[in-house]
């Protein structure tokens, strides 16, 4: 009996790809399969491998093939590119609702303002806000490579599942699998040029997705962002501990919603406590990046596609996030 193309992809999505301990397909992408009387060829792409562990991988498919009844196998095996960039920084808060998103976009066009070459990557796939707040409404294009180019806007080069969304109110219901294959897709398969800085907005908690890029992307630090109030620093704080247990260096702690500034008389109030920020970064041995206000003015700005930090008008929120971007640089490049 002739072995179908299916039965050849059942076999490749249950191989684990020698150096890297993962299975083919979750890390590969398969470009091509073709079975023709006995004979199958297969063209995959993967992450940098040595040529051992290439040969390896060619016997261990080639060899299980052939227990089918194929008699022979052509394997084509070519490497993804690997991306530029220098400094990955996950930024994880742990729960909804503490401006994690905020913090990373303003961050970013911050770290752009001084010069640096940046890009975020909107990871929270459930509810991919970055656009939004960048005010982008146009789609990435694909180049001759079949490679996304992102959208850049205020020095900023953006990508996010939004972006290919043909309404930003529909839902997106996808199980473990499927997110992990759009994150891994949205960093691999995006032409982002060289960048000093990556920011990765992660949705709240620690599932799937957080996971996936704590495990598959190559992170340099992690970055916590939380509010005052006792309910907030608990869940960061199981953001912190991830990426502790995944060995991944805490840049900081960002503590947004400080206090609100009355828009007529200036006073500030502290709405959600105090010191919480300071407290969960001196427990837990990391550096306090520094804390953020409330401001009207930075509310409207975002969901009018203008980041605080981008506006013209020098808003005591615009010049925290300018000193919370020289601190990340002062300990990311010491």
């Amino acid at each position: 009996m002739a072995i179908q193309q299916t039965q050849v992809i059942d076999v490749l999505k249950t191989t684990f790809v020698p150096g890297l301990k993962k299975m083919l397909l979750s890390v590969g992408m398969l470009r091509e399969v073709k079975v023709l009387v006995g004979r199958v060829y297969i063209a995959i792409t993967i992450p940098k491998i040595s040529d051992e562990n290439v040969e390896k991988l060619k016997e261990v498919i080639t060899n299980r093939l052939k227990q089918m009844g194929v008699t022979e196998v052509e394997i084509e095996v070519d490497f993804k590119k690997e991306q530029k960039i220098k400094y990955m920084i996950a930024v994880a808060s742990g729960k909804g609702g503490v401006g994690k998103s905020t913090v990373s976009v303003n961050l970013a066009v911050s770290l752009a303002k001084l010069g640096k070459k940046v890009g975020i990557l909107d990871a929270d796939v459930h509810g991919p806000n970055v656009p939004i707040m960048f005010g982008i409404t146009d789609r990435p294009y694909v180049n001759e490579e079949k490679r996304l180019i992102p959208i850049e806007k205020y020095g900023v080069k953006v990508m996010s599942l939004g972006f290919l969304l043909e309404d930003q109110s529909t839902p997106i219901i996808w199980r473990g699998p499927l997110v992990t294959k759009a994150i891994e897709q949205l960093y691999n398969d995006v032409e982002w040029g060289e960048l000093d800085y990556m920011l990765i907005d992660l949705p709240p908690g620690t599932g799937d997705a957080s996971l996936t890029v704590t495990q598959t992307l190559p992170l340099k630090y992690g970055l916590i962002v939380t509010t005052p109030q006792n309910v907030a620093i608990a869940d960061a704080s199981k953001s912190l501990k991830m990426f502790k247990e995944m060995k991944i260096p805490v840049l900081g702690v960002v503590e947004n919603m400080s206090y609100f500034i009355c828009p007529n008389c200036g006073t500030k109030s502290e709405i959600f406590g105090h010191g919480g920020g300071e407290k969960m970064s001196f427990e837990n041995g990391v550096p306090f990046l520094g804390k953020i206000p409330l401001e009207m003015k930075v509310r409207e700005g975002g969901d009018k596609g203008i980041p605080a930090s981008a506006m013209e008008e020098e808003t005591e929120t615009k010049k925290a996030f300018l000193e919370i971007a020289k601190k990340v640089i002062e300990i990311a490049e010491k």
